[in-house]
């Protein structure tokens, strides 16, 4: 545990200072005007009830979390929470820099190094996912892939919500992991909570109560039929399952002042919003537009396989120590759907109500949800997915690592266990010989060898008692009443009778 505790602030270090390294150079974007400008929603936060919170666009938009974050962040660093004016996306950005629009210079680097917060997190969840499912290598291994990734780098840079969510649901599966371990009233609860404040930073976990809660529901059945079968377990956690739903919405709604007058027809008039919304950008924007979700899925190719992949970034940043522009695709894509199919496996082999396969839908529910409602393609909607794919290459590197671990010993035992030329060599002891636990004598004396052996150089073969040096001898051809000495009795030539007699 304190070597994880080491590596998980070390990891936390490096991806920190990868990302706020990163800030200076990151080109703004109008969005991110509108999340600092969202930031009084922390001071609005004192009166719920008030007149701030009715039903308008700008509360319909966005759900607060990602807003209350930028405030959090803002007033931790000493900034005021009366930021730039409401972003006029209509406009250009010089008219909305005349109208006061724009966010000064020391609220955009304070909302930044908020997200940067957030994604060095982010990677130390990572590698505590992957060292709960497979091992501490696969942990290693997703921290890294996360940290030079450059679109996490880029939105750990940038002031927005898409970093918070992914924290979100890394978080959740993390939890999830623990549930299946030790079921609980209280990590059911954590669980549901994580899933309503992701959803209260972007609607899509909310969706995520569904496939856990037909789990619970599966468990459940299992433990009816097989009732009076020691299948507690398996029932307390379908009931912890089946509270999650639950648990998300009542942490959902409580955080969002909007939904206080009518929880589920508000809740129902953001979908639909959000649907109409995402419709918008891909009439606005056609070379963004996702017609369908094979289509939807070719972008995810596109975005983290051919554009942006940690392999690429890698390869090319070492051809440019050799002067070369080479800039290739990577292989992050390919490694992550062998280590899907091995997190499949996992599943599979432990049931579905391992720790394996709660991870999994949380995980692969979150990459669903994202595919099914891409209408719009920008690059930002990947980042959840980014961390399943830096998961499942930790999965991949870890069960890697167990395999050649397993067969590394078994081919130095079979390496050992041939005959070497010392062992043949009169008076030069053969390692393997060496390395055997020999039985003690009747009398519980030092260890002895029942065959003739040549001398070794420590102690470990011990003395043999005078009864075994007399059947030693026997075995040799030795007259009856002469009974080989210790140092005789050990050595044999070539040609096959013990030498150096002792008197009995």
């Amino acid at each position: 545990m304190r070597r994880d505790t080491l590596l998980a602030l070390v990891l936390f270090a490096l991806g920190l200072w990868h990302n706020l390294a990163a800030i200076d150079g990151t080109e703004f974007h109008r969005d991110e005007a509108r999340w600092i400008h969202r930031a009084r929603f922390l001071d609005q936060l004192r009166d719920p009830l008030g007149t701030y919170w009715h039903d308008r666009d700008l509360m319909r938009g966005q759900p607060p979390l990602g807003s209350i974050l930028m405030g959090v962040g803002l007033a931790a660093q000493g900034r005021d929470l009366e930021t730039n004016g409401l972003w006029n996306f209509s406009k250009d950005d010089a008219w909305n820099r005349w109208h006061g629009r724009m966010p000064v210079r020391a609220d955009l680097l304070a909302a930044r190094r908020t997200d940067s917060v957030v994604g060095a997190l982010t990677i130390v969840v990572a590698f505590f996912l992957g060292r709960r499912l497979v091992n501490r290598v696969a942990g290693v291994a997703a921290a890294l892939l996360l940290i030079p990734h450059p679109l996490s780098v880029y939105l750990s840079s940038l002031a927005g919500s898409d970093a918070l969510l992914t924290l979100l649901v890394a978080l959740a599966a993390l939890v999830a992991v623990a549930l299946a371990d030790r079921p609980s009233a209280w990590r059911a609860a954590l669980l549901g909570v994580l899933l309503g404040l992701g959803g209260a930073t972007k609607l899509s976990p909310l969706l995520l109560v569904v496939p856990l809660a037909g789990i619970g529901v599966v468990l459940l059945l299992g433990a009816w039929r097989d009732r009076g079968r020691g299948n507690s377990s398996r029932a307390r956690l379908g009931w912890s399952l089946l509270s999650v739903p639950a648990a998300a919405a009542a942490a959902f709604v409580a955080v969002y002042p909007y939904l206080w007058p009518d929880p589920i027809g508000r809740t129902l008039t953001l979908f639909r919003f959000r649907a109409q919304e995402m419709a918008a950008q891909g009439d606005l924007w056609q070379d963004l537009a996702v017609a369908s979700r094979a289509e939807a899925l070719s972008r995810v190719g596109h975005w983290l396989g051919d554009q942006q992949s940690t392999t690429g970034w890698l390869a090319g940043t070492v051809a440019g120590w050799f002067g070369s522009s080479w800039r290739p695709s990577g292989i992050d894509l390919p490694l992550a759907l062998l280590g899907a199919l091995v997190f499949a496996g996992l599943v599979a082999r432990h049931g579905i109500g391992s720790r394996h396969a709660l991870a999994a839908a949380v995980l692969g529910g979150q990459v669903a949800a994202i595919v099914a409602g891409m209408r719009a393609d920008f690059e930002r909607y990947h980042l959840p997915i980014l961390l399943v794919v830096a998961v499942c290459v930790g999965i991949l590197t870890g069960t890697a690592w167990d395999a050649v671990s397993r067969l590394l010993p078994a081919w130095q035992l079979r390496r050992r266990a041939r005959p070497s030329a010392a062992a043949t060599v009169p008076g030069v002891a053969s390692p393997l010989l060496a390395a055997v636990r020999l039985p003690t004598d009747d009398r519980g004396g030092a260890p002895t060898a029942p065959w003739p052996v040549a001398p070794t150089a420590g102690p470990s073969l011990g003395e043999p008692s005078p009864g075994r040096r007399r059947a030693t001898a026997r075995a040799a051809g030795a007259p009856a009443n002469v009974a080989a000495s210790p140092a005789a009795s050990l050595q044999r030539n070539d040609a096959g009778p013990l030498t150096g007699d002792a008197p009995a």
